[in-house]
């Protein structure tokens, strides 16, 4: 999420940051940085993207956190290394994976020790080439924080519930660089399959402790599988808004009249306590063309040239070719099979207050971004 200010690294408070982001003001739309700030030869989940994002002035940021088959939390989007790791180059192997033919050596983190291996390796920027930079786990992310000072909001999309315990315990006694405790400005997002109701995350033990000690923030995430997994969707936003420590509700609407149009409908309602609103802007894993060699191997595939002529944004799937993000609906979520999440301006004027996409400088340029 982007705010003004005169410096980017000047006046800054995280406690601020939560309250702004809890509290929107009339007409906020504003921004997380996806990934960090990725892309211009930036790798995604990165030391750098994450800097960068303070530098150019954001206030949050989303990070992916998956479980190495060690037990080590690490940021990663992909459930495999191949896309954004050079683990083929590592392991003396020619058949680097590609997700331009979905082909090639990349296994799963979860099945991939982070001693001795994924501790190791390198990232890959967007063009496939080989960064001078480690995997980062997230020990060394809240170091990072610290020894940098990087006063920034972190949302932390764990793709699995076993990671969440173990994460808690690297970061109860862990603040930033200004004092203020992780437990403050990690914002835990909290996939309603893994807990539908807030009764369910009570009842955890490192929760409780958490509690105890701290003021933990979490938002409650509404996409559509997940969603689809509990009994009534409906009695659990209504309870998720209702309960203190949640900051926000994010709610993956596809398209206006689809699928979970009535969490939307309850979320922007007068009876609903919380305001604060957002959604995964479905803007593609494509970056501008930018000239400059695609190190991947494309196979059959021609890089689109004009992004914005593209009716669906195309994303990276595992074992596949991009795909558009049309191609990934289930039945119901969209009334015309499209998925409108592309459409800022549209989304704003639904309800939304934030979002969490790429190409943050472009829409702040474009005034769809609150500065």
């Amino acid at each position: 999420m982007t705010d003004q200010v005169d410096n980017p690294r000047d006046q800054r408070d995280v406690r601020q940051f939560i309250q702004r982001i809890k509290y929107p003001k009339q007409g906020d739309f504003l921004l997380s940085a996806h990934r960090g700030f990725r892309w211009d030869g930036v790798p995604e989940n990165s030391r750098t993207s994450i800097k960068r994002a303070v530098e150019h002035g954001m206030i949050c940021v989303e990070i992916d956190i998956r479980l190495t088959s060690d037990g080590v939390p690490v940021l990663c989007h992909d459930q495999t290394l191949g896309r954004v790791t050079n683990i083929a180059e590592y392991m003396g192997r020619s058949d680097a994976y590609s997700p331009f033919t979905g082909k090639g050596y990349s296994p799963l983190i979860q099945q991939t020790p982070w001693n001795g291996c994924i501790d190791h390796l390198k990232l890959k920027e967007e063009h496939g080439e080989i960064c001078d930079e480690g995997v980062l786990d997230f020990e060394s992310l809240l170091d990072l924080i610290e020894e940098e000072k990087l006063d920034i909001v972190l949302f932390m999309d764990i793709k699995c519930k076993e990671a969440m315990p173990i994460m808690y315990e690297v970061m109860k006694d862990r603040k930033n660089a200004a004092g203020v405790p992780a437990l403050e400005w990690c914002v835990w997002k909290v996939f309603v399959h893994m807990y539908g109701y807030p009764q369910e995350l009570e009842e955890e033990a490192w929760w409780q402790d958490a509690k105890r000690i701290g003021q933990p923030v979490y938002i409650p995430v509404y996409e559509p599988w997940p969603t689809r997994q509990i009994e009534d969707p409906f009695k659990s936003i209504k309870a998720f808004s209702h309960y203190p420590n949640v900051i926000a509700l994010e709610i993956g609407l596809r398209a206006p009249g689809g699928y979970m149009q009535d969490l939307l409908d309850y979320a922007t309602s007068p009876e609903c306590p919380l305001k604060s609103i957002g959604f995964f802007a479905a803007l593609g894993d494509l970056w501008r063309h930018d000239h400059k060699e695609i190190k991947f191997d494309l196979g059959d595939f021609t890089v689109p040239r004009e992004l914005d002529e593209e009716f669906s944004h195309l994303y990276f799937r595992i074992d596949n070719p991009p795909q558009p993000h049309d191609a990934l609906l289930i039945e119901g979520d969209s009334p015309d099979g499209h998925d409108y999440r592309a459409d800022l301006a549209r989304y704003k004027k639904l309800g939304f207050t934030w979002t969490i996409t790429d190409r943050g400088e472009e829409l702040k340029c474009e005034e769809l971004i609150t500065q």
